[in-house]
Parts: structure tokens; sequence; C-alpha cells
């Protein structure tokens, strides 16, 4: 038993040491130094914009709308014997160009009637005056004493009165046939285009009828265009009797109608003194000369037709010396995100002066000067956080 032991303790000597160097192994085992790891900085685009002044525009919609209109209808009465070759709806009028022609033959009758009682009133009144004369020298051979009262009875003063009475009414009765004799022939009041006609040969037109017209009337020398703008914007335009004594110009396009490079200029006329109702907007008019091409220097322009829904492009204040941003690069409607000098993030605040059409603009104090707005977008901005840049664009 003994010497099996012996035999085994070299074994066991052995297992007994590798089992002292394993846990010396597992105890005493190298250690690796903890190393925090490395941030990526976020790569970022950024723009150098530089000052720039900009001529400010407020877009809005409007209605085409008559600037002058009439209801026309005959001043007299009578039958249409005749009518003008333009006397159609569409037809051009000139100012003082005659529609119809209502029957004279009444009238003419009327100024012969009162040209008799004129030429019978001046011979009553001279007959008259030659009696004044007779019974002055008789007074005056008689030499009788009388009151006042009696003098005018005796010298016939009442009947010279009702003399010459007579012939200012027949003067004016005749001047009143001249005049129903000139309205038998209605005229345009101004240049104008016959939208409605509501008479033919063998119609009777009454007097100052209260139903319908002889026809209605638009005047072509303008037309206007009620544009709704929000009240906000009025005070960067220039609207005459308000703030100017002449209009902001207005840009007018119509690109289903006439085209996308086509236009008609216009101006601000007047505001209107309501707001509406509905959607709280202040109405501007814009007028807009020669709307329907009647003059040579419009006859490549554009034709501008009433109830057109048309743009309007309103010329505003002009702005000096701003920095133009798109908007996409303003975050919580009114931050941007700049780039330091030390490459790190600075989100600064500011206030844009206006914005249109996808851009705001900033005075240019807003910002530090060479500042480095970033484009891009960062998931998780925080204030200081360091950036790189992938490129850098200035701003045109």
């Amino acid at each position: 038993m003994l010497k099996k032991l012996i035999k085994l303790l070299p074994a066991l000597l052995i297992i007994i040491a590798l089992s002292g160097l394993s846990y010396y192994w597992m105890t005493n085992k190298p250690r690796a130094d903890r190393v925090p790891p490395e941030v990526s900085a976020p790569l970022v685009e950024t723009i150098q914009p530089t000052a720039i002044n900009h001529q400010t525009a407020i877009y809005a919609m409007g209605t085409v709308i008559p600037s002058q209109s009439v209801n026309l209808t005959p001043r007299i009465s009578g039958l249409v014997v005749s009518i003008s070759p333009n006397f159609i709806e569409g037809g051009m009028l000139k100012k003082g160009e005659q529609l119809v022609q209502l029957d004279p033959t009444d009238y003419l009758l009327t100024i012969k009637q009162s040209e008799n009682e004129l030429a019978k009133a001046q011979f009553n009144l001279k007959l008259e005056q030659g009696q004044q004369a007779i019974v002055k020298r008789e007074f005056q051979l008689l030499g009788t004493e009388l009151t006042a009262q009696e003098q005018e009875l005796v010298l016939r003063k009442p009947h010279l009165n009702a003399a010459k009475a007579a012939l200012a009414a027949a003067e004016a009765s005749l001047i009143q046939a001249q005049l129903n004799l000139e309205r038998t022939r209605p005229f345009a009041p101004f240049n104008a285009i016959i939208t409605t006609r509501n008479a033919n040969i063998g119609a009777w037109m009454p007097a100052f009828s209260t139903g319908t017209p002889l026809a209605k009337l638009v005047g072509t020398d303008s037309f206007w265009i009620n544009a709704s703008i929000s009240v906000d914007k009025l005070h960067w335009l220039k609207i005459p009797g308000i703030n100017s004594d002449k209009g902001s110009p207005v840009k007018i396009t119509y690109e289903s109608a006439w085209g996308k490079n086509a236009y008609r200029s216009g101006i601000i006329k007047r505001l209107q003194a309501e707001i509406e109702p509905e959607g709280r907007m202040a109405k501007v008019i814009i007028e807009v000369d020669d709307p329907l091409r009647q003059k040579a220097s419009n006859k490549n322009s554009p034709t501008l037709m009433l109830g057109s829904y048309v743009h309007v492009e309103l010329a505003g204040n002009s702005l000096t010396d701003v920095i133009e941003l798109p908007e996409t690069i303003i975050h919580d409607g009114h931050q941007i995100w700049l780039m330091t000098d030390k490459k790190t993030l600075d989100i600064s605040e500011i206030s844009p002066l206006w914005s249109e059409q996808g851009h705001i603009y900033l005075s240019k104090d807003q910002l530090p000067d060479n500042a480095e707005i970033i484009t891009s977008d960062l998931p998780a901005p925080v204030q200081g956080m360091r950036i790189k840049t992938k490129d850098k664009k200035v701003s045109p």
C-alpha cells in the first residue's frame, strides 16, 4: 500500500502545482483599461449669406369688376326706329356715340308748335310796347296828378309784364322741345362696351323706366380688380388717400388663359372701408388701364375680361441690407443654427422682417459677420455640441 502511494506522489504533486498555477492566473489575469467610446461629430452643410436689397411683394387673388357701369334709360319715351351697328352685346362704343334712334315725329311737331307760340308772344310784346308809348304820351298831355298805383294801371305796366312773361314761357317751351328732340338719340356717356341689350327696332321705350333699361354699358377706359389682402400686410403698400399720393404698382397674371409669361400692369387705386366678414381680409381695388386693348400700345397685351379670377403681385416697400434665407432652415419659427469658429453649434434667436415665397428676410445685424448657417437637419441639436462641415456654399 505504501509502495503504491510513493508511486502516485509525483503525479499528485504535479496536479497540485497545476491547480495552484491555474488559481493564480485566474485571480491575477491582466485587465484592459476602459476607454470611453469616441463620439462622432455630426456632418453638416452650411452657407455664408450676403446682404442684399429686396423689393417685397404681396401675392393675392382678385376678381375683375367694372370701374364704371350704367343701366342706360331714355329720358323721353318713344318707338325705336333704328339702331347703331355697334348696338349689340359686346359692341364697343365711343363716348358720345349714338345707340338707337327713337321716333322724332311727335317731338318735331312740338317744336313747330313752340316756335308758333314764341312768334305769337313776341308779337304781343311788341304790340303792348306800342300801347305803352301811346298811353304815356296821353298821360303827359293830360297832366293829371295820380298815385303811383294809379299810374301803373294807366300806363298798362301789368299788361307789359304779362307780355314779357308770356314771351319767356314761349322761349322756355321751345328750348324744352328742342331738348326732347335731342333725347330721341340716346348716346354713350363714356367709352363703353355693351354687356346687355334690351331693345330692338319696333320696341317701345318708356321714359325713365323703372323696369328694363335700354342697355347696360360698362366703361372700357379701365377695369378694377377686387383683391383680398391680409390686414397686417397693408402698411407695406402705398395706398392713395391713406399713406401715398400714388398707389403701388401691381403685376397681374392669368396663366390658364394667357400662358406662363404674359401679364398686365396695374396700380392700387384705393382701399375699401370694410373688412370681409368671413376671412377678415382687407379689400384693395386695383386699376388696370385699357383692359380690352383699344390703345395701340396695348395691342400685344392679353385681354382682361370681366369676372376673371386672376393672380396679383403687389409691390411692397423695399428692404435694404437684409439676409435672405429659405424657410426650411428656420426652426421652431424663430431659430437658426450657426456653426461657430470652434466648430460648435450655436442656436440663435431671430426676428424676421418679412417672409414671402418660401423665404424669410432678416436685418443683417441679427447675424455675426461671416456667419455660417447650418442648412442640414440635426436629429438632437444641443447648444455647444461639436459639429463638422461637409462643404460650404455661398448663398446667391
